[in-house]
């Protein structure tokens, strides 16, 4: 597999003047907006394989957080929520609301407050790896929380390597020597930077959204592998009870990085949800 190139970054600014880095990929009359919300320590490239496949049906955009990526640094604490109004007042300022909003581990929190706080900027929800809470909900295996925090004093690949053999479902990281190289490629070009991620590892503790989930009115799709080890199953479960409508889709043998483990298939299932929401070109 060939390290794609490193895409030049657009840049949004928000109403207090920070930058947000992002990417996007559209075609002439789109039938509506995605929005792709990264997890911790991960950046934009992480839907490499996914926004130009969406984006040749929709206006697909995918946003750095603040202070990772190409995004203006940020030195203070912030929380889940501020990420959620960050995301919210991006989608005001491309005009690109409302919006489809799909989130990935840390990302499916910020979108789940996102549609919380700013119900007239989202038109539906992919919940991905994810949790109504960090707080309250099934906790990681031990050593799925201790692949979580990059160890900086390895090379790339080998951090890539100690991390995705936990969080990845069984045999894939032997099965794919590639896509390590890949990942660990990916993250030469665009390195998360030890401080980013401690500030983003406190935000993830402020995510508990189990009490409001009942007030999402939006089509809901959670996708989720059996084998998550960081993010176990039983979440997904739960966010399926307490969404309205929701529907819960299991992929088998698949861990917490299914753009990475199963792309072709999500995109697939992607495609399919935005499409039976959009039926007509808007």
């Amino acid at each position: 597999m060939t390290t794609p190139t490193l895409p030049a970054p657009q840049y949004v600014t928000l109403p207090d003047g920070r930058r947000l880095a992002y990417d996007e990929v559209r075609p002439d009359a789109p039938r509506g907006t995605v929005l792709f919300l990264t997890g911790l320590g991960g950046t934009r490239l992480a839907w490499l394989r996914q926004l130009p496949v969406l984006g040749r049906t929709y206006r697909a955009l995918a946003l750095d957080h603040r202070d990772v990526g190409h995004s203006d640094p940020y030195t203070a604490d912030y929380a889940i929520t501020d990420l959620a109004d960050d995301a919210a007042d991006a989608l005001r300022a491309l005009n690109a609301a409302p919006a489809f909003v799909v989130g990935i581990s840390m990302g499916g929190a910020v979108a789940q407050h996102l549609a919380l706080r700013h119900p007239d900027l989202v038109r539906g929800l992919v919940l991905l790896s994810t949790s109504g809470s960090f707080v309250r909900g099934e906790r990681p295996t031990p050593e799925a929380q201790a692949a979580l925090v990059p160890d900086f004093t390895l090379t790339p690949e080998d951090r890539a390597r100690r991390m995705y053999a936990v969080l990845s479902g069984p045999g894939f990281v032997d099965a794919h020597p590639e896509v390590v190289a890949q990942i660990a490629a990916l993250g030469e070009l665009l390195p998360v930077r030890p401080d980013s991620f401690v500030r983003q590892y406190r935000a993830v503790g402020t995510h508990d959204a189990l009490d409001d989930l009942h007030r999402l009115q939006v089509p809901t799709l959670i996708l989720h592998g059996d084998a998550d080890a960081l993010i176990p199953h039983a979440n997904a479960e739960t966010l399926a009870e307490r969404i309205p409508g929701a529907r819960l889709e299991t992929y088998p043998r698949v861990g917490h990085l299914a753009p990475i483990e199963v792309p072709d298939r999500l995109t697939s299932d992607l495609q399919t949800f935005l499409d039976t929401l959009t039926e007509t070109p808007q």
